[in-house]
């Protein structure tokens, strides 16, 4: 028989438990969204959907830089076949809260593991902690996001993830691990405090004011020689080049333009470092972008659109062609009204079949060069 003293005991542990839990709960869903919203009394749904609202209104410009995907050699028997370099970009906004701990709404899209194009969209919270008076800090908190894989369809999968950060008010890099993937996913922000910047209007004199600018870049394209679970055979590369880059851009609006460029490399097949073949690979990219101004006369950007690639080598008589997703981060540099210092990473994902490696092999389904290019040049603008 329990006594009376027994009762009282476990019911107020009870009671303490019960209190945590509600205690952990409402301070979980002060972490959301809506614990930002300036109308707080728009029910849940509706104070999830005006907190991101006020963040992607008023907060601060970043670009997302994914830069490495670690797959652990606990798991991965066959690590060095994936994809370490994911690439691509992702634009965010960024709200510091009275806590000093971020609010982020974010788009990104880089190459997964198997050099397929992966976009993710969602909100993230991180707790920041400051180390003394260095002006860095750490962080931890969570990602609450959808991403679509070609491995799973297409299909919208969720994916809630914990995130750690280490940076400044300015740059971060965070990582974080995906448990279905066993991987471990690091990428970097770059931030600007703009929101004055870009909701005042043009002032007066701007090298902005001229819509149309012309340009020309010398490349460097990396590629990676993979038929799309990894890797192909060690002993064969697909060596990264030079390339030129020509293209007409045309702001419709202050921050958005579309840009319509020309890519062209030459690219030697090697087997155990010895010449086999050439080939010549080529793109035609059709980009929206998002422009914002970091200084009177520096802009950054990302941009994202469709390309139509091109493989080709008379050596093996052979020619392929693909639409394909492009995706884009760069800069304008304004030196006067007229002349532009134009920089950007540009990442395509093609992918072609069939192609030869020599007179009897051939790349069985297809092949993906997991093209990279760097380019540098000028511009002018009228």
């Amino acid at each position: 028989m329990i006594s009376i003293k027994q009762f009282m005991v476990a019911t107020c542990l009870t009671s303490a438990v019960s209190v945590a839990q509600a205690g952990f709960v409402d301070s979980f869903v002060e972490t959301l969204p809506g614990g930002w919203s300036p109308y707080p009394d728009a029910g849940f749904i509706g104070n999830q959907l005006n907190g991101m609202h006020d963040i992607i209104e008023n907060g601060r410009t970043g670009i997302f830089l994914p830069f490495y995907t670690n797959h652990p050699s606990w798991d991965y028997d066959n690590r060095y076949e994936q994809n370490a370099f994911p690439g691509g970009a992702g634009l965010v906004r960024t709200i510091i809260d009275e806590r000093g701990n971020e609010r982020m709404v974010y788009a990104m899209l880089f190459r997964d593991s198997n050099y397929e194009p992966e976009p993710i969209f969602g909100y993230a919270w991180v707790a920041r902690f400051p180390i003394a008076q260095t002006g860095l800090h750490v962080g931890a908190g969570y990602t609450a996001s959808i991403t679509f894989r070609n491995d799973m369809m297409w299909l919208p999968i969720p994916v809630p993830l914990p995130l750690v950060s280490a940076g400044t008010d300015k740059f971060n890099v965070y990582m974080t691990y995906i448990p279905v993937s066993n991987v471990f996913f690091f990428f970097s922000k770059f931030e600007f405090d703009d929101k004055a910047r870009r909701m005042a209007p043009l002032p007066e004199g701007t090298p902005w004011r001229n819509n149309t600018e012309i340009y020309a870049q010398g490349s460097w394209v990396k590629t990676d020689l993979s038929d799309g679970d990894g890797d192909y055979r060690q002993d064969y590369t697909f060596r990264s080049a030079e390339g030129f880059k020509i293209g007409l851009r045309h702001f419709f609006y202050r921050h958005w333009a579309l840009d319509l460029s020309y890519q062209e490399s030459d690219h030697d097949l090697r087997l155990s470092g010895h010449r086999k073949g050439s080939f010549e690979l080529s793109n035609v990219n059709l980009m929206l972008q998002y422009h914002f101004e970091v200084l009177d006369n520096t802009r950054l950007h990302v941009g994202a659109g469709a390309a139509y690639s091109v493989l080709n080598s008379e050596e093996y008589d052979y020619r392929d062609s693909t639409v394909n997703v492009v995706l884009q981060t760069g800069f304008t540099w304004a030196v006067t009204d007229h002349l532009r210092v134009m920089g950007d990473v540009t990442v395509n994902f093609p992918h072609f079949h069939d192609v030869p490696l020599d007179a009897d092999t051939r790349i069985g389904d297809r092949f993906t060069p997991a093209n990279t290019s760097f380019n540098l040049g000028l511009g002018y603008a009228f």
